[in-house]
């Protein structure tokens, strides 16, 4: 048994078809098929048998996809251990990441990628539950999220203080305001992010505590839209700051303050950190001391 044989029987397993998992291996379907009924034979039992919808595993199918799938994952772990030995001259670096973090990470990235430019790069922007599957299914090697985290296959390590600010235009009448009360809020329009996202909850916990109804003038499940309405001076918002600097916007403290949330670093447990993924946390922790967060 060779370990090709594991991922095409692991490739198979998940597509549930010969033609696309050849398709996701680059080979042709009868060498494919051709190596399963090798791994059949060795094993001395079908591993699949056809349905109308296309194939399914049979018992001795399902009992060995668990053992497989471990092996693939110790295979790739001792990849990944060993390729961190070598420097970050090559190889890959894959984060995730929330929208309303975007102004910490994307900053933290390129700061890599000017010490290290041979590295390719790949960043992820999602919500923190979809990233935390993720990053727990080894398909990030580095998140940013909350700690502590949802799921136990994880580890979270603080960075800074995740804190609300109002989030204005340059021109509005607020933005010169050294802080702004519960009550300078109560008139104003607002685009806010859509409910189901970790910070729409945060938000609507302070008004419901300021005992504020506010007017929701625009929803939107991307940060990029909420801000272009508040940039157009249409509307005001409530989103995590230091961390959205931008043109045209000014971020303002609110009196009294939220409650704000510890932004985390999340990790693997048990599985080996990339120096690439270690690089680019030192940017994360660097920039989240120099802004005293």
């Amino acid at each position: 048994m060779e370990l090709r044989h594991l991922r095409y029987f692991a490739a198979v397993a998940e597509a549930r078809h010969f033609g696309r998992a050849a398709q996701r291996l680059h080979v042709s379907q009868p060498t494919l098929s051709q190596q399963i009924r090798q791994l059949e034979e060795e094993l001395g039992a079908p591993l699949f048998e056809r349905a109308r919808s296309g194939i399914r595993l049979t018992q001795a199918g399902e009992l060995f996809r668990t053992y497989a799938s471990r092996a693939l994952e110790d295979v790739d772990a001792g990849r990944v251990a060993v390729g961190a030995l070598r420097g970050l001259s090559s190889g890959a670096l894959r984060v995730g990441y929330p929208p309303s973090m975007r102004g910490v990470v994307v900053p933290a990235l390129a700061a890599v990628l000017r010490k290290h430019p041979g590295l390719a790069l790949g960043a992820e922007e999602a919500v923190v539950r979809r990233l935390e599957r993720r990053l727990a299914a080894g398909k990030l090697d580095v998140a940013l999220g909350y700690a502590p985290a949802r799921l136990p296959d994880l580890d979270a390590e603080p960075v800074f203080d995740s804190r609300l600010g109002l989030v204005v235009a340059r021109g509005h009448a607020l933005a010169g305001a050294e802080a702004v009360t519960a009550r300078q809020l109560a008139g104003e329009p607002f685009a806010m992010l859509a409910r189901g996202l970790r910070v729409r909850a945060r938000v609507d916990a302070y008004f419901n505590a300021m005992r504020i109804a506010p007017h929701v003038a625009l929803e939107s499940n991307a940060v990029a839209t909420v801000l272009a309405i508040v940039r157009a001076g249409l509307a005001v918002t409530l989103l995590p700051e230091p961390r959205l600097a931008e043109a045209g916007l000014v971020i303002k403290r609110l009196s009294p303050a939220p409650r704000s949330e510890l932004a985390a670093l999340l990790w693997r447990k048990g599985a080996p950190r990339t120096s690439a993924a270690e690089v680019f946390s030192a940017e994360v922790r660097a920039r989240a001391k120099e802004e005293g967060t």
